[in-house]
């Protein structure tokens, strides 16, 4: 296959814009006389940990106006720059903290006021006589993402079981992602990931929720972010430790229901003046059952019955997963950081699944039946390596990044499948033994830089850029295993090859002032893709350019109401496993395969948020999605085999109102609930047959509760409902997950005890039609979600301490600290 390179493929023109906006950018801050005066600090706990995402407002101190605002960093670092000569007072606050106040603060034209170390304190209060100190929020609400702190559901389970408990997430029974309703990309710690839906889920399976720190939801990205996945984006931030020293988490548990499960790994940070490192190391074994029925009914154009089949599947499941991480920050000066990253992944996979089959004719008589046994190993591996240079310009805010990443990730798979037939009596007719050999390796290369420039007192430009080269090779091996050696099936093999390449640029402009915030930005992204189907000599290319805008205003009504207008465009670009004409096996009679036609999706969001304190939240959100994927069942080569495929419907659209009330109740009792009333609409011809679907109105809710018992001692409830809707050709039956939780910390708070039983009332099913046409079906799939969890962990480590002329001397290093690659 004829190979291409991604770096050439970026227009001479595009270099062009691109290095004249930075050339621009550069004049207006030489055109400009600033003011240089500044006042900067950091932010430490109790604990004498950095304290991120505080809120730290610096007011007028002759009529306390609010001047300027702004958020603690993830290092607990924040800097006021480019500020005019006055005197200001700072105001610091969090919840469940204690604010700080200082006052007279006096800045002259070239002032740099360094406040060094600040600690908040907990706003510890007494009830019955016990002293109760604030927490962590399990949710918190940016302008432009949700943040879920995973402390409580930080079980031991698995960060796809975990996806599943998040508000507004799905997780499909084919592991697919979704954020209210729509497709996702997924990022982890700030990169996309650029992974098919069984790749990532392989991922995710092996990555435990104790080792992260958060989930961010972005329902509606800027214009620096990829411009995939049309619901967003959730971005997975692992745990990382910023203290001085070593230090270090252990943690381990222990699940069981009707199989059992058990994690453990270890987290080591160790930071000096001149460089981090970080050292991770993560084991879970998970073994559960899958059981599914399908029903397909069959129909001519007319809608006519002619006949149907159903079939009973039940397997048991299992997976092992290795993960360790080495990560390496060194501090080339002051300003400038260089970051490494390695790394590794093993996973096995073990499923042993039988089925049967029955065959009905119109009258619903069976014409016979089968039974299906399906026996498959396979051993995945991923490496992922990263390098990261970064460097602060100056204090005005002027920065510059740039990233050079490396993924591939291989799938090994055998299967052993034995069919037998029967006649309706009982009867033996015949057996059939096939072994299938499928791999599939994906490689990806990446190379993104970005800048930002502050002009002026308010306002802010970014820009940058990003190319990815993808490779995909996949083999499919299918041999006749009836005789006393294996004989290639040429029929049923197949390789498939898919490169992709993408560059993008964009540029955002942005200004923040007492009233109003606003940004605008501009992605361009140029996609070409080029597949292959090796034995049966075809292929097809994709070559296209999009543009993406998007907007974000941000208005303050008063000091407690404030609205927020919010639209861009983006893309869903197909998976490459939905690429893959491959076939891949359910049973005798149901295969799942891959669509070389599909089309990009293209999709328009619009959203409005009005807020109340930042704890009562509304929004009104509609978002059309031309070219949508949709599953698709057909017959396969008329053989009276179905199989499932995605397809490109005319267009699907989404309206959704939200309510959510983020809160604590009073001193004891907190709560994050929300609903939502979302309806979807859909237009698609499906095997020749029009179908059209107004949709109807689903509800859903979610209501996290948390209740400190004792300084020590808590209770945690999660319930999350899903009513009946209808998402394409697909109609979902309602269902409900109820999990409880206890927590006990000791040891001063380094260690914890964790007890969670999840899906208590064994009630978390999937069960939908699908209507294709001629072809309707309905799926009821059921899962070992209900599971007792037991998680323990103990962090260890030296405690921070600075005084404010050392950390006058490591700001700048510290701000350049950045998140692992």
């Amino acid at each position: 296959m004829t190979m291409f390179n991604p770096l050439k493929r970026i227009s001479r023109q595009g270099y062009l814009v691109f290095f004249m906006v930075l050339l621009f950018s550069v004049q207006q801050v030489k055109a400009q006389i600033q003011n240089t005066g500044q006042i900067k600090g950091f932010l430490i706990d109790e604990h004498k940990a950095a304290l991120p995402f505080a809120t730290v407002m610096l007011k007028n101190e002759s009529d306390s106006s609010l001047y300027k605002s702004m958020l603690s960093d993830e290092k607990g670092h924040f800097s006021f720059d480019q500020l005019k000569t006055g005197q200001y007072f700072l105001q610091i606050g969090m919840m469940s903290y204690e604010s700080i106040y200082i006052r007279k603060i006096t800045i002259d034209k070239e002032t740099i006021k360094d406040l060094g170390v600040l600690a908040l304190r907990p706003a510890a209060i007494l009830l019955k006589g016990v002293s109760i100190a604030g927490k962590s929020p399990f949710i918190e609400r940016r302008a432009d993402k949700i943040i879920i702190n995973l402390n409580e559901l930080a079980d031991g389970s698995s960060m796809l079981e975990t996806m599943n408990k998040l508000p507004g997430v799905q997780v499909s029974p084919n592991d697919e992602l979704r954020l209210n309703g729509r497709g996702v990309q997924i990022y982890l710690d700030g990169k996309a990931t650029t992974l098919s839906a069984d790749a990532l889920a392989g991922l995710l399976k092996g990555m435990s929720s104790s080792g992260i720190q958060k989930v961010e939801l972005i329902a509606q990205p800027s214009a620096k972010y990829d411009a995939a996945g049309s619901g967003g984006i959730i971005n997975i931030v692992r745990k990382k430790n910023y203290k001085a020293g070593l230090n270090g988490n252990v943690y381990g548990g222990l699940g069981h229901w009707k199989y059992n499960k058990h994690n453990a790994g270890l987290n080591l940070n160790y930071k000096t003046q001149s460089f981090n490192a970080l050292l991770t190391a993560d084991y879970s074994f998970n073994k559960y059952y899958v059981n599914s029925e399908i029903s397909t009914d069959f129909f001519n154009p007319q809608q006519q019955a002619i006949g149907s089949n159903a079939s009973e599947l039940t397997s048991v499941r299992s997976t092992r997963n290795y993960t360790p991480n080495l990560g390496l920050d060194f501090y080339l000066s002051k300003k400038t950081t260089l970051s490494v990253s390695v790394k590794p992944g093993l996973q096995f996979l073990h499923k042993d699944a039988e089925s049967e089959i029955s065959t009905f004719d119109v009258t619903k008589a069976r014409t016979g039946f089968s039974r299906f046994s399906n026996l498959v190993k396979t051993r995945a591996t991923n490496l992922s390596s990263g390098l990261r240079l970064q460097h602060l310009i100056d204090t005005a805010g002027r920065e510059f990044t740039l990233d050079f990443d490396y993924f591939r990730y291989g799938n090994y798979g055998d299967q052993d499948n034995n069919n037998d037939f029967y006649a309706p009596s009982g009867t033996f007719l015949e057996r059939y033994k096939s072994i299938l050999n499928q791999d599939r390796v994906f490689s990806v290369y990446g190379v993104k830089g970005d800048y930002t420039h502050p002009l002026g007192k308010h306002l802010q430009l970014e820009t940058g850029f990003k190319s990815s080269y993808v490779i995909s090779d996949n083999s499919n091996l299918s041999y006749d295993a009836n005789g006393t050696v294996p004989i290639l099936d040429e029929a049923n093999t197949d390789f498939f090859k898919y490169q992709e390449n993408i560059n993008a640029m964009y540029v955002t402009l942005s200004q923040n002032s007492k009233k109003l915030t606003w940004q605008l930005g501009l992605r361009g992204e140029h996609t070409y893709g080029k597949g292959e189907q090796v034995q049966n000599a075809a292929d097809f290319q994709r070559n296209y350019v999009q543009l993406f805008p998007s907007l974000h205003l941000d208005y303050k009504l008063s000091k407690n109401h404030s609205l927020s207008l919010g639209a861009n465009k983006r893309i869903e670009r197909p998976g490459y496993e939905n690429l893959n004409p491959l076939v891949r096996i359910l049973n005798s009679t149901n295969y799942l395969q891959g669509n070389p036609s599909l089309r990009p999706a293209v999709s328009y969001h619009q959203v409005l948020n009005f807020s109340y304190k930042n704890a009562f939240i509304m929004a009104l959100d509609y978002s059309i999605t031309l070219r949508d994927f949709t599953s698709v069942t057909a017959s396969y080569d008329n053989t009276g085999i179905t199989t499932t495929k995605p397809d490109n419907n005319r267009y699907s659209q989404y309206f959704s109102f939200f309510m959510a009330f983020n809160k604590p109740v009073n001193r004891w009792w907190t709560t994050y609930t929300n609903a939502s009333l979302v309806q979807r609409t859909f237009k698609s011809i499906l095997n020749d047959q029009v179908l059209n679907n107004n949709g109807r109105p689903a509800f859903n809710f979610s209501t996290y509760n948390n209740f400190a018992i004792t300084p020590k001692f808590s209770l945690m409830f999660l319930l999350n409902y899903y009513g009946k809707s209808e998402e394409r050709n697909i109609v979902n039956d309602p269902y409900f997950m109820f999990t409880a939780g206890i927590k006990r910390v000791f040891m001063g708070k380094r260690a914890s005890a964790q007890l969670n039983f999840v899906d208590i009332f064994n009630s978390y099913k999937s069960r939908y039609t699908q209507n294709s046409g001629v072809i309707k079906q309905l799926y009821e799939n059921h899962f070992e979600t209900r599971t007792i969890r037991l998680n323990l962990s103990y962090s260890f480590g030296g405690t921070l301490s600075r005084t404010k002329n050392s950390a006058s001397a490591d700001e700048e290093r510290n701000r350049t600290n950045i998140k692992e690659n």
